[in-house]
């Protein structure tokens, strides 16, 4: 024990003074083996320690120290170098989106008109039977999230109003079903569990965005949002087997704005090169939730049905 404590002392006597020359000494125990390199990080020095069994390690603590701040250095400057570039092409990519054609200006007046339809039923008819209030609620929260730069950027003044139209008439609906015509609200049929969209999609919008800042991850969670927040109208149609022509034709019309919009990016990665992979994959799984409505519109609704039937589910 006493030899162990005197190599113990020695070696660190020896390390306090050669910093960069290699000492040699010898470790009869693991534990004694690991305080050793402890001390060779510690006093930056190279070492070379020899077990019971007369293994050589050799351990160049300088020389990994220099390395290890080295690739941390670059590592650092790689993350802001990636942060940069992040927002940079977030800013660039939100600022190329707003480009218009024509499948975004016919897209744009699809979910213009099928807003307009939803408030104008409600309102005329004084009832907000068969509309899906949790749907409305996760619309607007889309709306919210979106545009939260609203005050901050200003990009055109077409941009600018068509924000404050979607905003206004996403709440206005649902002011007219949770209060003003709230004993015409079929609550029990309204059933759907929206936690299950609100907890996967924010944790995705944290996961897969591009860039790493409060706005993007809102306006990616916004994308990611509105391709699912129909759910709770298409179950409550389904739960209850029907649906009135007029509330048919806002979802014909919230359908066709998303195919539009698909074809608005195909249009653009052709003539542009632009390319929005959270757009259009969330756009693509949006459009696939309307396949089946659509086949039942057509087949259905515009051959004079006043309501839209389906089975009743089982």
């Amino acid at each position: 024990m006493l030899g162990t404590l005197h190599k113990i002392k020695k070696f660190q006597q020896i390390s306090q003074y050669l910093n960069n020359n290699l000492v040699t000494v010898s470790a009869q125990t693991a534990s004694l083996t690991r305080f050793l390199f402890k001390c060779a990080r510690r006093r930056r020095c190279d070492a070379r320690i020899v077990n019971a069994r007369g293994e050589e390690t050799r351990i160049l603590v300088s020389h990994v120290t220099d390395q290890g701040r080295e690739r941390t250095d670059q590592r650092r400057t790689s993350e802001t170098y990636r942060r940069t570039s992040g927002l940079k092409a977030a800013a660039k990519l939100h600022k190329s989106s707003d480009k218009m054609n024509i499948f975004r200006l016919s897209g744009d007046l699809c979910h213009l008109v099928a807003i307009i339809i939803l408030f104008l039923k409600i309102w005329r008819s004084k009832s907000c039977a068969g509309i899906s209030g949790k749907s409305q609620l996760l619309f607007a929260l889309v709306f919210t999230t979106r545009y939260l730069d609203l005050f901050t950027a200003f990009i055109s003044i077409y941009n600018t109003v068509m924000k404050v139209v979607y905003l206004v008439l996403a709440y206005a609906t649902v002011s007219l079903i949770y209060s003003r015509f709230r004993n015409s609200y079929d609550s029990e049929s309204d059933s759907f569990r929206v936690e299950f969209l609100l907890v996967p999609v924010a944790g995705l919008s944290f996961l897969e965005n591009y860039a790493f800042t409060p706005l993007e991850i809102m306006w990616t969670f916004s994308i990611y949002l509105e391709s699912v927040a129909i759910l709770p109208q298409l179950f409550m149609i389904t739960k209850t087997g029907e649906a009135e022509s007029i509330t048919t034709h806002y979802l014909f019309f919230l359908g066709l704005y998303r195919s539009l919009y698909l074809a608005n990016w195909v249009w653009r990665y052709h003539v542009e090169g632009f390319f929005d992979q959270i757009a259009v994959v969330s756009g693509v799984v949006q459009t696939i939730f309307y396949c089946d409505f659509f086949y039942l519109y057509f087949t259905r609704v515009l051959r004079g049905s006043g309501k839209m039937t389906l089975p009743m589910p089982v």
